[in-house]
């Protein structure tokens, strides 16, 4: 298969995760961290203003558009596993230099322009790597597998941030940003989509329009209600997007059926593990940007990392469940660009 769009996809993902990244870091994170004091008024003290649930949305935002950047470097290097290593080191440093510019409270307009070019600089500085790297070696099936439900999942994950205001928001300020928030994960789901697509074979799209149909639907109560129906939302939202990813694999719909039911069945134990590994890493992260801590009533959950690890997860248990499938007929499953 060609490669030149492919190529094209990866780079623009690269574009757009570094403008997501600093328009989030120097606009919207300077915008949502405390600040200031609140005074008790049953004793007078002054305590620090401090965080409540999803208060640090852009940082969730960041990190995901990293992850994007990620997942387009690998498409650059048509899915080869020699390129995943140089593209994950580069991510682990992205993700390093985010938390110390977020430590040093950059902010500004102007900022954000210099911070889009340092990413833009910075990601092509990644993909040539990993490109160099992954020099003479073939894509792998497996690891397209694996980033396309990582990338799956990403986006289903995207569409949970929400700013930590109730509804209905009437103020004008909070109203452009919940506006903003909209926008950047359209691009992000948008862009997920994409290069989840571009690291799959594409003949058997058709079969992976319903699973997409079914993320797509329980995006709905997953957002907006609670109860039973909101916890199959949240069920169904990833596990539709990871089954769709499988469904590209060439089973019978009987075993998307399984992969569906297992990922959904294996995310109720791992909400649990998540939320508290989520949590520690959040507030690990809130404490080496110096930002200040989340309300302890509430949690400091990391999104962007359950997304990586629900990804990761899926992408396992879809693989084993369509491997006897995909071996005997390897040719139809070869996620290579080239």
């Amino acid at each position: 298969m060609g490669t030149s769009w492919r190529i094209v996809l990866g780079a623009l993902s690269g574009v757009v995760a570094a403008v997501i990244w600093a328009v989030s870091l120097a606009i919207y994170q300077p915008y949502m961290q405390p600040e200031g004091f609140w005074t008790d008024p049953a004793t007078g003290d002054q305590y620090p203003e401090i965080g409540s649930n999803n208060t640090y949305w852009p940082r969730d935002i960041r990190q995901l558009a990293i992850l994007l950047a990620f997942v387009g470097v690998v498409l650059i290097c048509r899915a080869n596993v020699r390129g995943i290593p140089a593209a994950a080191v580069g991510t682990a440093a992205w993700i390093g230099v985010d938390l110390v510019l977020d430590r040093f409270d950059v902010s500004g307009g102007t900022t954000a322009v210099q911070l889009v070019i340092g990413g833009v600089a910075g990601f092509a500085v990644i993909a040539v790597a990993a490109r160099f790297v992954s020099t003479g070696e073939p894509g792998s099936g497996f690891t397209g597998h694996l980033l396309a439900t990582v990338a799956a999942v990403c986006a289903a994950t995207t569409v949970l941030i929400t700013t930590p205001w109730e509804e209905p928001v009437t103020n004008a300020e909070q109203v452009q940003v919940e506006n903003a928030l909209s926008l950047l994960k359209v691009g992000l789901v948008l862009m997920f989509a994409a290069v989840a697509l571009a690291l799959l074979p594409l003949g058997r799209v058709l079969w992976m329009a319903p699973f997409v149909a079914l993320a797509a639907l329980a995006a709905w109560p997953a957002t907006a209600t609670y109860g039973l129906l909101g916890m199959l939302g949240l069920l169904f939202l990833p596990a539709g997007a990871a089954t769709a990813v499988a469904a590209a694999r060439g089973v019978s719909p009987l075993r998307l059926l399984g992969v569906l039911v297992a990922c959904a069945v294996a995310l109720i134990p791992g909400y649990v593990l998540l939320y508290i590994l989520g949590s520690t890493i959040g507030g690990a992260m809130t404490s080496v940007a110096d930002n200040p801590p989340i309300n302890s009533a509430d949690t400091d959950l990391s999104l962007s990392f359950a997304a990586l690890m629900l990804g990761l997860l899926f992408a396992a248990i879809s693989h084993l469940l369509t491997r006897p499938a995909v071996e005997a007929a390897a040719p139809v499953a070869v996620a290579q660009p080239e």
